[in-house]
């Protein structure tokens, strides 16, 4: 075996790896998808039985809407944060993932990845499905609501991804996550709802280009600082 063949993967090596295995098990077990989608139908139904089309109407869906969506993705993805290390935590897995040769902090960029893009996938399916409920039409902005969406993931992402982390190890549920996530991404969640009003009701982007400069700043700001304390977290 040559010396380039022994040596471990590198950092983005390690972390598509990490990626790669979990979106492998997801597509073929679906169970962090259907819970996910499954809790978001619902709560679009209680919302939709709750605010009737003459009131959205009357109110604009631009003042209703985003708050609306930004709920349901908020709690859905709580379930899905919390199936992220489902089983590293059912296989007592995680100290083995501490004493592999790789850069702990590319398990950490591996897992978000997965985190991101199942959660992207869970906003592709949520967005129609909210145009239908609430009469909105997305298509004319649907570009800027799809950059809207994918600043504000990042950075939820980032922190749901740790905090999945803190609860496996205490073997916690979704309302340990819930209490953890919910405080510390307030912040996006607030430039979420004005950034998706802007969207809604063509005002456009500038007018909240300080809400996305500060998500941006917030994104990469979660991304490190959860870097640097998974390392922590693995070694505990």
């Amino acid at each position: 075996m040559s010396a380039a063949a022994s040596r471990p993967p590198g950092f983005f090596a390690a972390a598509w790896v990490v990626a790669r295995k979990d979106l492998r098990i997801e597509g073929r077990t679906k169970e962090t998808l259907s819970a996910t989608l499954l809790f978001a139908l619902v709560v679009l139904v209680v919302f939709a039985f709750a605010f009737d089309l003459d009131t959205i109407r009357r109110m604009g869906p631009a003042q209703v809407v985003p708050g609306i969506l930004r709920v349901t993705l908020a709690f859905s993805a709580i379930v899905g944060f919390t199936r992220s290390f489902r089983l590293e935590r059912a296989r007592e897995a995680l100290t083995a993932v501490a004493l592999a040769p790789v850069d702990r902090g590319a398990v950490f960029a591996g897992k978000w990845l997965a985190n991101l893009a199942l959660l992207a996938i869970l906003e592709a399916i949520l967005l129609p499905l909210t145009a239908v409920f609430f009469d909105v039409n997305i298509v004319a902005s649907a570009g800027p609501l799809a950059f809207v969406l994918a600043v504000h993931s990042a950075g939820l992402a980032a922190l749901g991804t740790l905090f999945g982390a803190v609860v496996s190890r205490l073997g916690r549920g979704e309302a340990l996550l819930a209490t953890l996530l919910l405080p510390a991404a307030t912040p996006v969640f607030l430039s979420a709802v004005h950034c998706t009003a802007a969207a809604l009701d063509g005002s456009g982007l500038a007018s909240v280009r300080k809400w996305l400069l500060v998500t941006a700043g917030l994104d990469v700001l979660y991304f490190l600082v959860a870097l640097l304390l998974f390392d922590a977290l693995l070694e505990d």
